[in-house]
C-alpha cells in the first residue's frame, strides 16, 4: 500500500502563500480551514466499507480487518464534527477503508493531547478533518502500547 505526503493547493506543509516556512514540525497539516465529512458520508462509508487497512507510519505495525463487522465499526471512529485542535500535530498513520477491493476512504489519524482527529485524502491532498471519537482513540491507543518503537540507531 503507498504512503503519500500531504500537501495543499500545491504549496508544501508548513508553507505559507508568501513562499516563507512556518516553524510547524515535519509531517503537520494545518486543517484548520477544511470541511468535516457529515454524518451522511460517514454512513456511506459505514454501509459500503467491507475491509480496512492500518500503516502506523513509526511503529512496525500494521493492521489488516478483513472482517466486514469490524471494518464498519472503525467507520464509527469519526466524528461528523470539526476537530478541536490545540497543538501542532503529526499523523501517527493512515487508515484506509475498503470497499470490493478498492479504497473508497483514506484518512490521516492523529492520536495525542490537542490531536484527536483525522484528515481524509483524496487525490493525495488533505480535503476533510473529523474529530475521533473516544472509541478511536483508545482503539489506536491500545494497538499502539502494545508494540514498542524500534531501536533508533
Amino acid at each position: 500500500m503507498a504512503m503519500f505526503s500531504s500537501s495543499c493547493n500545491g504549496k508544501k506543509v508548513g508553507e505559507t502563500s508568501t513562499g516563507e516556512s512556518k516553524s510547524a514540525s515535519p509531517g503537520a497539516v494545518e486543517v484548520d480551514t477544511f470541511p468535516f465529512l457529515s454524518s451522511k458520508d460517514v454512513n456511506t462509508l459505514y454501509s459500503i466499507a467491507d475491509h480496512v487497512d492500518v500503516i502506523f507510519y513509526k511503529l512496525p505495525i500494521s493492521v489488516s480487518q478483513d472482517d466486514p463487522a469490524s471494518a464498519k465499526n472503525t467507520s464509527l471512529y469519526i466524528s461528523p464534527a470539526s476537530p478541536r485542535i490545540t497543538s501542532h500535530c503529526e499523523p501517527i498513520g493512515r487508515l484506509s477503508w475498503i470497499a470490493d477491493g478498492k479504497i473508497i476512504r483514506d484518512a490521516d489519524f492523529f492520536i495525542g493531547e490537542g490531536c484527536n482527529y483525522f484528515v481524509f485524502i483524496e487525490n493525495g491532498k488533505p480535503v476533510y478533518k473529523n474529530a475521533m471519537a473516544l472509541e478511536g482513540v483508545q482503539y489506536f491507543q491500545t494497538i499502539m502500547s502494545q508494540i514498542r518503537p524500534p531501536d533508533k540507531k
